[in-house]
């Protein structure tokens, strides 16, 4: 039996290890930071293309409100004067007739909400750092409901007072009367003056809508992504 062990010496080059061990923890850090980065970098890119959807479907409602404000206006003015005619007595108006048709018109406003029914559904409304941004466009979109609630009020109106009553009254074919004293019934004034009280907070209503539209316009515009789109798609 060999009793004589030889005892090998190990000598660890402790400077590679620590060179080695720098380098891996240098990679791993790099490739973290690249990673933060190109996610940085898609989350720009994906708010970017939110907020010039938000500014072209709000640029889109704005318009299709403006037509519905005006016609409003109109259509107040009318209502204003058969209003005016009945309660001066004035049965015998030649307007009475084609004025009392009006009460059978509904304005009607349909805003897009795509945009943000997509931010929300993704959940990545949370990438509008802008918090004073974010609240205006809640608030916008929040009007769009409270509009729709006032022209839902007038339609139930029309249905439920103003088409009843004309039945009994009116022939539909050309508007011309069934009774020819039914404009000096009180009732009849009632359903002009209700319409009236009704079209007016729903104009009312068009205008506020219109004012935190705008607003938030102004504020899409502040962002510079999107003057930067508008310039570009202006010089193009």
């Amino acid at each position: 039996m060999i009793k004589f062990i030889k005892k090998l010496n190990f000598k660890i080059d402790w400077q590679s290890k620590i060179i080695d061990l720098l380098i891996v923890i240098v990679g791993i850090s790099i490739a973290f930071k690249l990673n933060t980065w190109n996610e940085s970098i898609q989350s720009n890119i994906e708010i970017k293309n939110y907020l010039e959807s938000f500014y072209e479907e709000n640029s889109t409602n704005m318009s299709q409100l403006n037509s519905a404000l005006e016609f409003s206006k109109t259509h107040k003015h009318n209502i204003d004067t058969l209003q005016q005619i009945l309660l001066s007595g004035n049965y015998t108006d030649n307007r009475i007739e084609s004025l009392s048709a009006s009460l059978m018109i509904l304005a009607s406003y349909n805003p897009s909400t795509t945009t943000m029914d997509n931010i929300i559904a993704s959940g990545e409304f949370e990438l509008v750092k802008n918090i004073e941004l974010r609240k205006r466009i809640i608030k916008t979109y929040n009007a769009y409901k409270n509009t729709k609630q006032l022209e839902n009020l007038m339609s139930d109106y029309v249905n439920q007072y103003v088409t009843p009553y004309f039945f009994e009254h009116v022939r539909f074919s050309n508007f011309s009367s069934l009774d020819s004293e039914f404009v000096k019934d009180p009732k009849f004034e009632n359903v002009v003056v209700g319409y009236g009280v009704l079209l007016n907070q729903q104009l009312q209503g068009y205008q506020s809508n219109l004012e935190k539209v705008n607003q938030l316009n102004e504020k899409l515009l502040a962002e510079n992504v999107i003057q930067k789109s508008i310039k570009v798609s202006k010089s193009e």
